[in-house]
């Protein structure tokens, strides 16, 4: 494991080798840019939150080392913020974002467990890169398998930044989309207490009348084991009513203009490149 100055280096050199560093480490001609700058995916941020927590060890992390009952928000806002500096920011951004987050991890840490420990790494950015695919399996056009293949390969950049080791990422995206499947069936995810408890804290994000949408959003876009554990309440109608309200956002989407549902930071991402 790095240290705080060894990651940095490490990130410095990875900067080093590209070719328009105000682009940042992808560039607007990536898959990233392409389909992080969609708006909808504010829709699976809870589900990606949920099953970051449903791993008992990021869940002991989150409880022992945050002030979650205080401020549940901190931590998804932080989450949020850190992954659009790393996507769209420059090189420079993107470096002070990802040792922000790894300087932090060096103190999470306690019995069987440790933040920047690569495996729950894994784990964290699994669920993002999973959360993403089903973004665009349900609220969003689908994406045809040559462009999912692409983002994955793309992802394997963003696995390397955050510290996780080039050997622990499988190699071609049907092995992670197995790897994923055994994983969320095994015992390792089982949510715990704490998981629970910072499931409900963020449920009332960012205002407490948004508590049951909230839920409800959760419901629909968790797997099945996660939803019951988390004790989201669930129905034949509830799934009914999810499957008509994703299929209207996702014709609304295939219709709208462009700039009506793409993130402002793509925008700006966007003109800072042009003028490098």
């Amino acid at each position: 494991m790095r240290t705080v100055a060894e990651h940095r280096d490490y990130l410095e050199s990875i900067a080093a080798k590209v070719p328009n560093p105000a682009a940042g480490f992808f560039g607007p001609d990536s898959m990233a840019w392409r389909l992080n700058r969609e708006m909808v995916l504010g829709l699976v941020v809870l589900r990606a939150l949920f099953m970051q927590v449903a791993h008992p060890k990021v869940a002991q992390g989150v409880a022992e080392h945050s002030d979650f009952r205080e401020k549940p928000f901190n931590r998804a806002y932080a989450t949020f913020k850190a992954q659009q500096q790393v996507i769209f920011g420059s090189c420079e951004v993107s470096i002070e974002a990802l040792m922000r987050i790894y300087a932090r991890h060096v103190g999470v840490q306690g019995p069987g467990y440790h933040a920047n420990d690569p495996s729950l790494l894994f784990w964290v950015y699994a669920t993002l890169i999973d959360s993403m695919f089903f973004a665009y399996r349900t609220f969003l056009p689908n994406l045809p398998e040559s462009e999912r293949e692409h983002f994955y390969e793309e992802g394997k950049l963003f696995a390397k930044l955050i510290g996780i080791p080039e050997d622990r990422v499988p190699r071609r995206l049907a092995d992670f989309n197995a790897w994923m499947q055994t994983t969320i069936a095994s015992d390792e995810i089982t949510v715990s207490p704490d998981g629970r408890e910072i499931g409900r804290s963020l449920l009332p994000m960012p205002f407490r009348l948004a508590a049951s949408l909230n839920a409800f959003l959760a419901a629909g876009t968790l797997p099945p084991k996660l939803r019951e554990q988390f004790e989201l309440l669930w129905s034949p109608r509830r799934q009914r009513l999810f499957d008509f309200l994703a299929r209207t956002i996702q014709l609304v989407i295939s219709h709208a203009p462009q700039f009506l549902h793409t993130s402002p930071t793509y925008w700006l991402a966007l003109r800072r490149a042009g003028s490098s």
